[in-house]
Order: C-alpha cells, then structure tokens, then sequence
C-alpha cells in the first residue's frame, strides 16, 4: 500500500523562531516531523477542524479577480476530444 501522506520536515529550531510562518502553512501537510539534532523527534498536526475551516476560506479566493471568468472555466474544463464540459 502507498502512502501518500505529504509530510515536511521541519527542525525544532526552525519552528521556534519562525513558529507563525511554519504554523500558517500546517493546512497545507499532513503532518510536520521535528527534528532536534538532525534526528525525527516529534510530530505536528492541524486539527481536522481547523483544516476544514482554513481550506473553505481559501475557497472562492479568486472572486472579484481576473480569473473570475465563467469563459476561462469554460475553456479549460473542455477537452479537446470532447464537445462538452467535463462536469465537476
């Protein structure tokens, strides 16, 4: 079985002074591996709440810009063997 866990590996000194950087990105992993003198010492996890909440922000984040274009959308889910749109 493959696992496809994405999980980045941070050092213990690293999240200590960068701590708001390293924990803004957390929705973005599945977990965080500390490391404390260059050897796996803990792991960091979002709570799935939490998770849930910062990706449904991020929904929609393009409305108002230049991708809000229902032509653009139009375009790009079409396949060119296909006539019609794939449905999403």
């Amino acid at each position: 079985m493959k696992d496809t866990t994405i999980k980045r590996i941070v050092p213990i000194t690293e999240l200590r002074r960068n701590f708001g950087k390293v924990t803004s990105r957390l929705f973005e992993v599945e977990e965080l591996i500390l490391t404390k003198g260059g050897e796996p010492f803990a792991t960091l996890k979002i709570v799935p709440e939490k998770k849930k909440k910062m990706l449904a922000a991020l929904a929609g984040a393009w409305k108002g810009t230049s991708l809000d274009n229902d032509d653009l959308w139009n375009k790009t889910v079409k396949k060119k063997s296909r006539r019609t749109p794939i449905s999403l």
